[in-house]
């Protein structure tokens, strides 16, 4: 992500973004009815990450990801598909980390 952010297309760039803000989005949604509202910071994250706005966020993020797709060759379809791959697995990771200690 971080080499991304150095030195990456925007395509590239926008892939990292769509996987992260996406799959908070799905998270944000999955835990927003019962995250406790004594819990600020965590509460706060989740209502961040969820709701019509925040998916409209990503919906928006997701088209412009579309839309750099169309101008990209192949070189560059593939090296944003290895970004976004390579974002989910990291991502996945985070997660499986953060549910197991």
């Amino acid at each position: 992500m971080r080499e991304v952010a150095n030195g990456g297309t925007l395509g590239e760039m926008l892939s990292v973004l769509v996987v992260a803000e996406w799959s908070y989005l799905s998270w944000g949604e999955k835990v927003l009815d019962f995250t406790s509202r004594d819990d600020f910071t965590t509460y706060e994250w989740v209502d961040l990450h969820s709701g019509e706005h925040f998916a409209g966020v990503v919906a928006y993020l997701r088209g412009l990801l579309d839309q750099e797709g169309t101008l990209l060759d192949e070189e560059g379809r593939d090296k944003c598909k290895d970004v976004f791959l390579r974002t989910v697995q990291l991502e996945e990771d985070f997660f499986d980390m953060t549910y197991s200690s």
